[in-house]
C-alpha cells in the first residue's frame, strides 16, 4: 500500500476521511476513501501500489473485460452496451465530426469497431491482455498493450475518449499533461466516470458499487473533475448524464448490501436516481465529460 501526500488537484495536505468501504469483486479488503478540505476531491488513500494492482482486476464479475453473456444480469448489460455504442459512435461523428481517434481503454473492442465501420480511424489501448486479445481476435483492431501516452506525436488525434478510465489512473497529472499534447487545437476529450454525487451514490453509501476499491483510485464530481482539466487547457464544453449507469449500479449496489440482486429495487432506485438528476436535485450516477483543447 501506499499513502497519497498530496492532492493531484490543488496538491493540499488537508485531507478527511469520507467513508470506508469494501473491495466486493475480489479480495473483500477495506479501503479508506478521503476527502481533500480544500477542492472536495475525493480519492482512495492509502492505495494499492500500481504494480500490484493488476490482481485486483482478475474477477469474472469485470464484464468489460471478459464480455460474458450469460445470466441475466450480464444479458442486460450487453444489451445496454449496444445501445450505448451507437450513442457513442454518433456524437463523435456528429458532434466532433473525428477523423483520427484514440480510445483509451477500449475493452474487448466493440465501440472502437464501430467507429472502423463508420470510417474514423481508431487507435485503441488496452493493458488487460484478456480483452486486447479478444478486440484483436474479433475485429482485427490496433490494439497496444502500452498505456504511456508518449508513444504518440504531438496533436496526433482529433479526439480521445476515456469511458470509465480515468477513475483507474494513477497520475492524473501526467496523464492530462500527456493528452494536452497528443490532441490537436480545438479537439476534444471525452470522459465518462462515475459521479459521486448522485442519488444512488447518497442511498447506498459504503455499498455504493462505483466506489469499487480498490481499482478506483479517484472519485469525481462535476466541479473537481473540471477543475483538474482547466490546469491543462481543457475548457468543459457539455456534460452529458449516462441514464442507464444508475439502473447497473444501484442493482450491483443492493447485491452488495444484502447478498443477492434486488432487481425490483434496483430498477426503483434508477428510476429515481435519474428523475432527481433530471430535476437537478442531484447529479446522474455517472457523466460524460466533452471537454474541448484550447493551446
Amino acid at each position: 500500500m501506499i499513502e497519497i501526500k498530496n492532492c493531484q488537484i490543488c496538491n493540499s495536505t488537508n485531507f478527511s476521511k469520507i467513508t470506508e468501504t469494501r473491495d466486493f469483486s475480489t479480495s473483500s479488503e477495506e479501503f479508506v476513501i478521503v476527502k481533500c478540505q480544500d477542492c472536495d476531491f475525493l480519492f482512495t488513500n492509502p492505495r494499492v501500489k500500481e504494480e500490484n494492482i493488476g490482481e485486483y482486476y482478475k474477477s469474472d464479475k469485470y464484464i468489460s473485460h471478459t464480455n460474458s453473456n450469460k445470466g441475466l444480469f450480464n444479458f442486460l448489460y450487453q444489451t445496454v452496451r449496444k445501445y450505448a455504442i451507437k450513442t457513442k459512435t454518433k456524437l463523435l461523428l456528429n458532434s466532433i465530426g473525428t477523423k483520427k481517434h484514440l480510445d483509451v481503454g477500449c475493452g474487448t473492442g466493440e465501440f472502437l469497431n464501430a467507429c472502423n465501420i463508420k470510417n474514423i480511424e481508431c487507435i485503441g489501448i488496452e493493458p488487460s491482455e484478456i480483452a486486447r486479445n479478444k478486440a484483436i481476435k474479433n475485429y482485427d483492431l490496433d490494439i497496444r498493450s502500452e498505456t504511456n501516452l508518449n508513444q504518440f506525436n504531438m496533436d496526433e488525434f482529433d479526439s480521445v475518449s476515456m469511458w470509465h478510465v480515468l477513475e483507474h489512473v494513477y497520475d492524473l497529472n501526467k496523464t492530462i499533461e500527456h493528452l494536452n499534447r497528443i490532441i490537436r487545437n480545438n479537439g476534444v476529450l471525452i470522459i465518462a466516470v462515475p459521479n459521486h454525487k448522485s442519488l444512488d451514490a447518497k442511498k447506498y453509501k459504503n455499498y455504493w458499487a462505483a466506489w469499487d476499491v480498490p481499482i478506483h483510485v479517484n472519485h469525481f464530481c462535476p466541479k473537481t473533475i473540471t477543475n483538474l482539466m482547466s490546469k491543462y487547457n481543457f475548457t468543459l464544453k457539455n456534460k452529458i448524464g449516462m441514464k442507464f449507469d444508475s439502473f447497473y449500479v444501484s442493482l450491483l449496489s443492493s447485491e452488495y448490501r444484502s447478498g443477492r440482486k434486488q432487481y425490483i429495487e434496483g430498477f426503483l432506485m434508477g428510476v429515481i436516481s435519474n428523475i432527481s438528476a433530471m430535476l437537478g436535485f442531484t447529479e446522474y450516477s455517472s457523466t460524460i465529460y466533452i471537454f474541448k483543447n484550447k493551446k
